[in-house]
């Protein structure tokens, strides 16, 4: 059984409430507009116990959600969408425009209940900047998906060359997912495990790609560990920053013997491309 926490709440406070609210980690949903007033807050989980606690000290409502109904709404078909000339995300059960040049780079994801299915700001700047960084890269480089969510990226890397790709996330329905997403695709280099950034340990480990979609606050947090899995000049893409997080989520990359390469802001959101000097700290 699940349940739904509901609250409608201030645009202007949004990056308030995700600290008041960082108790719910990846179960925490924010929806909102550019140019709107307000957002609709949203939290579930199996315990209707923490939703009521956050209902007594936040307001709000907790109710029972239809889990097969939200199944199949977020199963109905999208729309095949083009992210650059040679890369496209279509659904499970979709088909790409029979008029329309089909891209080299075709990925289906699932509308399931795990993040990334290309339609967001977040994943969209990922996407690119993982394509652009391929491009530059010769055979047998590797990659760190860090929140895989539902394994687009993981997966991408793979259609773009990667000989290896390792991905987690902290939620096991999103691994299930991102799995069905892999076979789906037909990878066979693609590693996803359960794991949570905090326990993990990179070890001697390191990529010449480290992805990282999640929250900023477990970005800075988890900063020494993502940069120590980046290989010496290496690429860090670090999104899920808000524009009122980009300035303090930079900061501390940069301290961590990080250079800035690129920055694409759409909407709220911030996506930023990171360049790792010739020598990772820590490392002999």
């Amino acid at each position: 059984m699940v349940w739904r926490w509901v609250r409608h709440a201030s645009a202007r406070h949004e990056d308030a409430w995700r600290e008041r609210l960082s108790v719910l980690g990846p179960d925490l949903v924010i929806h909102g507009r550019p140019g709107l007033a307000m957002i609709r807050l949203e939290a579930y989980s199996h315990s209707a116990s923490l939703l009521r606690r956050v209902a007594r000290e936040f307001g709000g409502q907790v109710t029972r959600i239809d889990c097969a109904r939200l199944v199949a709404e977020g199963n109905a078909p999208r729309r095949p969408l083009r992210l650059a000339r040679d890369l496209a995300v279509i659904d499970t059960n979709g088909r790409w425009p029979p008029d329309q040049p089909t891209p080299r780079v075709l990925l289906r994801i699932a509308s399931a209940m795990a993040f990334g299915t290309g339609e967001h700001a977040t994943t969209t700047a990922c996407l690119r900047f993982l394509r652009d960084e391929a491009a530059t890269l010769g055979p047998g480089w590797t990659m760190l998906d860090v929140g895989t969510g539902s394994g687009i990226l993981a997966i991408a890397a793979e259609k773009f060359g990667a000989a290896a790709v390792t991905a987690f996330d902290n939620d096991p329905r999103a691994v299930a997912a991102a799995q069905g997403n892999a076979r789906r695709n037909r990878c066979t280099r693609v590693t996803l495990r359960t794991a949570d950034i905090f326990r993990w340990s990179p070890g001697r480990a390191a990529y010449p790609v480290v992805m990282a979609n999640v929250f900023s606050e477990i970005l800075r947090a988890a900063a020494p560990k993502l940069r120590r899995a980046t290989a010496p000049s290496g690429c860090l893409v670090l999104s899920g920053i808000l524009r009122g997080q980009e300035e303090e989520t930079l900061g501390t990359f940069l301290q961590a013997d990080l250079t800035l390469e690129k920055t694409c802001r759409r909407g709220k959101w911030v996506t930023l491309k990171l360049r790792a000097r010739s020598r990772a700290p820590g490392r002999a």
